[in-house]
């Protein structure tokens, strides 16, 4: 007995030293050549969760923070000279779809689960999540693809099935699948040449919203979007509609105009606002929607219909935070919170001097036929107080030097967005696509 109890302590013991030790929602997450790494926001804990030979090109939060799902490149594609020079988007560091395997973890490790099984002539994008973790949503196209998404497919796998098992498709669509809120009958908004429809996530039961294609669509890729109101109990969507179309479309000077609607199930519509915007999205609560010109974010309020606009570094990520009280713009040279309060923006993080936008311009919308996707990651705590950053050669902070120098950093707020202290380095090594939390994809602009 003596000798048994001896043996459990030591397995106890040695299991505990193995153990990454992480807290749930404590945990971040980042890429480091080609590995996924978790740590405590303070850098403690560091666990390489997973460090296979193909490069892991995207993960995302499961809405748990329990699981992550991750891209893997294909073996045999990751020693081409096509996955050396994927592109990579410079703002969030996300990578276009590529052939790959798709997959899901546990925040401790583990063995992976792998959900669709890689083809050197298949391209998947990241996946994802449904609202209570059980579902993901992915894009498979051929690497030959060239048209536009109403020809991409749209595949529904669970969370703990190996590829081709449980796996559903949906029907075609013009723009990425949004999935609704209400758990207990999840429905997939789409949008096709035969207009909007709903259909429940094994792609039976179409109930068609409207029956002739939206006038002018398919719009350009990042206006080509039908997304669910956040916390309204899936009663309303918002899209965009081409209002007037400018003589030259691909002239910087005359852009396209769109009209964003507001559109009801019983069928009301209402317009929320004209612009010549090339990106909009939702608040997580649902009471805010925000849009982009690209050197311009305007946010209008649901409740109220006002709106306010301010200035922004071309090509800023928006990321709101969980309780939508405060909007963090990361670009190029510049770290931005907004207080929704205040109607104010208070610059964080900036560039040691001046340089100059390098950006292109993003009034030239993406054309009908380019790939994108959300930002798989919000870089937000879920109290709304606390996110990370990587500096990126960004290291005045509130105007001070950053004395440890570039890294991932987390960093503190009140209920005004000010800073509560310095931030803390959590991670100095060359980390891409930091997330803290799960991110709503209907509340991404996309890239």
């Amino acid at each position: 007995m003596r000798q048994r109890l001896l043996l459990l302590l030591l397995l106890s013991t040695y299991l505990a030293a193995c153990s990454p030790g992480h807290l749930g929602s404590n945990v971040i997450a980042f890429i480091r050549n080609g590995h996924l790494w978790t740590s405590d926001p303070n850098g403690a804990n560091a666990f390489e969760i997973v460090a296979q030979d193909s490069p892991v090109v995207g993960y995302a939060w499961s809405p748990t923070h329990q699981i992550l799902s991750y891209r893997m490149l294909d073996t045999d594609f990751a020693r081409t000279s096509a996955a050396k020079n994927l592109s990579t988007n410079s703002g969030t560091g996300l990578i276009a779809d590529a052939p790959s395997t798709l997959n899901t973890i546990g925040v401790d490790g583990g063995t992976p689960i792998s959900i669709a099984f890689s083809n050197p002539d298949v391209r998947y994008s990241n996946t994802m999540w449904n609202t209570n973790g059980t579902r993901l949503l992915y894009r498979q196209t051929a690497t030959s693809f060239s048209g536009n998404l109403a020809h991409a497919n749209w595949w529904i796998a669970q969370n703990d099935q190996p590829g081709g098992i449980a796996v559903k498709s949906l029907p075609s669509s013009y723009s990425i699948p949004s999935l609704s809120y209400i758990t207990q009958n999840y429905l997939a908004l789409e949008n096709s040449n035969n207009g909007l429809f709903t259909t429940t996530l094994d792609g039976t039961h179409i109930h068609a919203l409207t029956h002739e294609p939206l006038p002018d669509h398919p719009l350009p890729a990042s206006l080509e979007r039908v997304l669910w109101q956040p916390g309204h109990q899936d009663r309303a969507f918002l899209y965009a509609n081409a209002a007037i179309i400018a003589s030259s479309q691909g002239n910087n000077e005359n852009p396209l105009s769109v009209q964003l609607l507001l559109r009801s199930l019983s069928g009301q519509i209402s317009t929320i606002a004209t612009c010549t915007c090339t990106q909009f999205a939702w608040s997580p609560n649902g009471n805010y929607i925000v849009y982009s010109t690209g050197t311009n974010d305007t946010i209008v309020n649901m409740q109220t219909r006002s709106s306010f606009s301010f200035p922004v570094e071309n090509g800023a990520v928006p990321y709101w935070s969980p309780d939508a009280n405060f909007l963090l713009l990361d670009a190029l040279h510049s770290l931005v919170l907004v207080d929704m309060a205040a109607k104010q923006q208070f610059p964080i993080l900036s560039t040691q001097q001046s340089k100059k936008n390098t950006l292109p311009d993003q009034n030239n919308a993406p054309a009908t036929n380019t790939l994108l996707q959300p930002a798989a990651n919000s870089p937000w705590a879920t109290d709304s107080r606390h996110f990370l950053f990587s500096t990126h050669d960004r290291l005045l902070w509130q105007g001070k030097p950053l004395h440890t120098g570039n890294g991932l950093y987390t960093a503190a707020i009140d209920a005004h967005a000010h800073p509560q202290s310095d931030p803390v380095l959590a991670d100095s090594g060359n980390d891409t696509q930091a997330g803290w939390t799960y991110q709503d994809p209907n509340t991404s602009f996309l890239y």
